[in-house]
């Protein structure tokens, strides 16, 4: 039996390989006995195995596979792992970029308020850095090291707030350190110790800082200069240097662009040509027996900068293997015409007339389903069926991507970026399809056939786009936001709210943009719902048992599991 195969894109950040990739298995497969065909294991989880797999043309990652007490139907799991082509970014060219956000006119600037807000936070930061390292270096070593303020009283004030902030830096640091041993009942093997080691370190360090200095304006302006180059070079740098080679074209990025999507590209050949007979075909014909395709549908799931490059691996995939006029495919086969037709109206619908009735999003997605099955059964055998965007940055394409939203839209009415619905040809002007050779009639006087142009994904791709947004930019998901306005209404769209269980009101939503299929225990079912599931899956009542047993799990990870579809 075919399988289904998930590609999971990770974002920044020097990630280790497979190591979020277990993570997203875990929570969207292991702890989800919905899928079960029998009994989840004693430590209550489904069984997967990991195993060596060629395809992704690394020794450093493996296939990870659901095994038989999952769904009839099995999933294979891969990882595109990209961060050891964006290694080693240089620091001028993290600056120069992070120069070129802040001098931007605030006149330019999206009209998202977080955007705007952020944007101020950056700018305020950069000036005071700046100013900071002007101070410091116009200073002279004796300014630094010398010269007791005038007023002694203000030294002894500063002393006793400098021994507050140490003391509270210190007893944080270590509350934090006992919390997290308790967490594990004390087995400090478990205990990560970076985050309150080095509280507690800065805390000493800054009891040290001599009275006679704490007055001094260069010394402080010299130690946050100094802290400004150790966070740039070890904290920025490895984080926003992947944002900075990937998002735009320059001479000194296309190269590493280049060599990602290559990776990506070869990735979903690799995954279209096996067969399930483990063989590996020159090209995508279907075969019989078992010579048919190993996996029928492959998931993209791309998360942060990995949105975006499963975005441009999608349409660079569907230019060169999608069915398109220059592709060995039969447009003539039995139902691809009319599936074809059908997501048409839907373009017509979207762009042609923009402010007629709402957007059909039932109909599209049945449209979509219907062509995507159907290129599936013949050449060029086109398999993807969802792609799924997690904390996706493609909401701030006129900020990151380009310079304007009228270019965003541009760049999509040229077919540089690809809408959901797709939009219509430049020439033919309410349509996606056009024919070979131009003629609108054979000679035979029946219908010549019509193929989409090379921008048209999704048209047999579902997009599924979950994002947590906030108007202030310390909370929620910053980097997320809705993409319906710039890139169709045919995204499913889901705004969410994260929050990490555990913390006090704001603090479980700072920052959620790495929250999106973090597990917790408390989502687990409790002893009476999972009692009174086994009773709803012997009445066969399936959505019962799966809102027993999803009873605490928050939209995020629901979302997400309903996206996936696994065993379908």
């Amino acid at each position: 039996m075919p399988k289904t195969a998930v590609v999971f894109i990770h974002g920044i950040g020097e990630q280790r390989p497979l190591e979020t990739l277990r993570e997203f298995v875990e929570t969207v497969y292991r702890r989800d006995p919905t899928v079960a065909s029998m009994a989840a294991g004693p430590d209550g989880l489904l069984s997967i195995s990991v195993v060596p797999d060629d395809v992704t043309g690394s020794a450093e990652l493996r296939r990870i596979t659901t095994l038989k007490d999952g769904p009839a139907k099995r999933t294979d799991f891969f990882e595109l792992y990209w961060a050891d082509i964006m290694d080693g970014t240089p620091v001028d060219m993290v600056i120069g970029w992070i120069r070129m956000l802040v001098l931007r006119s605030p006149w330019r600037l999206p009209v998202s308020t977080k955007v705007k807000r952020a944007w101020a936070i950056l700018a305020g930061i950069f000036i005071l850095c700046a100013g900071a390292a002007l101070i410091s270096a116009g200073a002279g070593i004796t300014q630094l090291t010398e010269g007791p303020p005038a007023d002694p009283a203000l030294v002894s004030r500063l002393a006793f707030f400098r021994d507050w902030v140490a003391g509270l830096l210190v007893a944080g640091g270590v509350l934090w350190l006992l919390v997290s041993s308790m967490r594990v009942g004390f087995e400090m093997k478990r205990v990560a110790l970076l985050g309150p080691v080095l509280i507690i370190v800065a805390g000493f360090a800054l009891a040290a800082v001599p009275p006679i200095l704490l007055g001094s304006l260069p010394f402080w302006a010299a130690a946050l200069a100094a802290f400004s180059g150790w966070a740039l070079h070890s904290v920025v740098t490895p984080f926003a240097g992947d944002v900075v080679r990937y998002v735009r074209a320059t001479p000194s990025t296309v190269e590493r662009r280049r060599l990602v999507r290559e990776r990506g590209l070869a990735l979903l050949e690799a995954l279209h040509k096996r067969r399930l007979d483990g063989t590996t075909l020159e090209n995508f014909t279907q075969g019989d027996g078992n010579n048919r395709p190993a996996y029928d549908r492959i998931v993209l799931v791309g998360h942060s900068l990995g949105t975006i490059i499963a975005y441009d691996i999608l349409q660079l995939f569907w230019q060169k293997h999608g069915p398109t006029h220059h592709q060995d495919w039969e447009p003539d086969a039995p139902g691809v015409q009319d599936a074809l037709k059908a997501c048409d109206a839907y373009v017509k619908s979207a762009w042609a007339d923009p402010e007629g009735a709402p957007f059909d999003m039932t109909g599209f997605a049945t449209a979509q389903t219907a062509l995507s099955e159907v290129l599936a059964k013949q050449r060029p055998g086109w398999r993807i069926s969802d792609f799924i965007t997690l904390g996706c940055p493609l909401t701030h394409a006129e900020f990151l991507l380009l310079d304007s939203r009228e270019q965003v839209e541009e760049a999509a009415k040229e077919r540089w970026f690809a809408t959901a619905p797709p939009h219509p040809d430049s020439f033919l002007k309410d349509t996606m399809l056009f024919s070979r050779t131009g003629l609108a009639l054979r000679q035979d006087k029946s219908e010549e056939p019509q193929f989409p142009h090379f921008a048209a994904q999704f048209a047999a791709v579902k997009w599924t786009n979950i994002y947590d947004e906030s108007t202030n930019p310390l909370l929620g998901d910053l980097i997320s936001g809705r993409l319906s306005g710039e890139f169709g209404p045919g995204i499913h769209e889901h705004g969410v709210s994260i929050k990490r269980p555990g913390l006090p009101g704001f603090l479980g939503r700072v920052f959620t943009h790495t929250q999106y299929w973090s597990w917790h225990d408390s989502y687990a079912p409790s002893a009476a719902n999972a009692a009174a599931a086994d009773v709803a899956r012997a009445n066969a009542d399936e959505a019962g048992r799966r809102e027993l047993i999803w009873h605490n799990v928050p939209d995020h990870i629901r979302l997400l599991r309903v996206a996936l579809r696994l065993g379908t």
